[in-house]
C-alpha cells in the first residue's frame, strides 16, 4: 500500500487558521511532518495532541524554506514512503484533493509519462481568479490535466524516488523560486514532467497585496521577500538548465520592479535597500 506523507513548514502562523489547515489534511495523509521555522513561540498543544500521526520538529531559528522543506524529505526518504504532498500553512484543501492528485498521478504513469509532481489549480482566494502563467499557459493534456513548464509547492504531489534522482531543495536560494528551480533541476536531471489537474482548486493568496499596474494587478512582495528576489534572479540565471523564457520575462519584469518598488510602493528606502542588497550579493554570488 502507497504511504503518502505531508511535509508543512511554519513561519509565525496563526494558530486558528493552522487548526483548520492540519484538520483537512490529516485524514488523507499516512504522516503529517512539521517544520517549524518561526521566531515567535507558539502554542500549538492543540494541534501536536490531537493525533499520534503528527512528527514536530522546530527548527534553529529561520532557516529557510528549502532547508525546512529537506527536514521532511529526509525523514520521507529514511522510512519508506511513497510520496509527499507540500502545503503551505495557510491552506485548506479540500477533503478529496490526495486521491484526486493520486488518481491523476497514476493516469499519467500508466501512459509511459515520466512525471515530476503534479499539483491543482491555485485562485487568488480575495478575487476568485485563477492564476495562469502570462508567458508560459501551459499545454492541455485533456479536459483534466494541464502541462507546465513548473508547479508551485503548495499543495503539489511528488514520487519521493524523485528527489532520489533530482536531489532536495536548494538551500541557497532560502524563499524564493526554491520550487521552480527544483522543477527544472528535475527536467534536467530525469525528464521529468510537470501537470496542474484543472479539477482541484487550491485557495492562494501571493505577496502582502495586489496593486494595479498599468492595465493588470501585480502581487507586492515584502521589502525582505524582494531582497531574495532580485538576488536570486542573479544566482539562477548562471545555471544552464533554468529555462530561457524565465530569465527573460523575470529580467524583464526586475527591470521594472528596480524603479517602480522604491518610488511607488511604502517603504521606499527598505524596498531600495533590498533591491541593491539582493543585486549586489546576487551579481557576487
Amino acid at each position: 500500500m502507497e504511504k503518502v506523507i505531508c511535509v508543512l513548514v511554519l513561519y509565525n502562523p496563526k494558530v486558528d487558521l493552522l487548526v483548520k489547515v492540519v484538520s483537512a489534511i490529516l485524514p488523507q495523509v499516512d504522516l503529517l511532518w512539521i517544520s517549524d521555522n518561526s521566531v515567535e513561540p507558539l502554542n500549538l498543544s492543540s494541534i501536536l495532541e490531537t493525533s499520534s500521526k503528527i512528527v514536530y520538529k522546530k527548527m534553529p531559528g529561520n532557516i529557510g524554506i528549502a532547508a525546512a522543506q529537506n527536514y521532511g524529505i529526509n525523514y520521507a526518504v529514511e522510512h519508506n514512503y511513497n510520496y509527499l504532498f507540500y502545503l503551505d500553512q495557510d491552506s485548506i484543501v479540500s477533503e478529496d484533493i490526495i486521491s484526486k492528485l493520486l488518481s491523476q498521478y497514476r493516469f499519467l504513469l500508466s501512459n509511459s509519462i515520466i512525471v515530476g509532481a503534479v499539483g491543482p489549480r491555485a485562485f487568488n482566494r480575495c478575487e476568485n481568479k485563477e492564476y495562469k502563467g502570462s508567458v508560459k499557459k501551459g499545454k492541455k493534456i485533456n479536459n483534466e490535466i494541464t502541462e507546465v513548464s513548473e508547479l508551485i509547492s503548495s499543495a503539489s504531489l511528488i514520487a519521493v524516488s524523485n528527489f532520489e534522482k533530482t536531489g532536495l531543495m536548494d538551500e541557497e536560494l532560502f524563499i524564493d523560486g526554491v520550487d521552480h528551480e527544483w522543477c527544472w533541476r528535475a527536467s534536467s536531471r530525469m525528464n521529468g514532467r510537470f501537470f496542474i489537474v484543472e479539477t482541484v482548486k487550491l485557495s492562494h493568496y501571493l505577496g502582502e497585496g495586489d496593486r494595479y499596474f498599468l492595465w493588470r494587478k501585480v502581487p507586492i512582495p515584502t521589502p525582505f521577500r524582494t531582497y531574495y528576489q532580485f538576488r536570486n534572479y542573479f544566482t539562477l540565471l548562471r545555471r544552464n538548465y533554468v529555462p530561457t523564457y524565465w530569465k527573460v520575462s523575470n529580467g524583464i519584469k526586475y527591470v521594472v520592479k528596480l524603479f517602480y518598488y522604491p518610488l511607488c510602493i511604502s517603504p521606499r528606502l527598505s524596498y531600495l535597500k533590498n533591491i541593491c542588497k539582493g543585486i549586489y550579493d546576487g551579481i557576487l554570488g
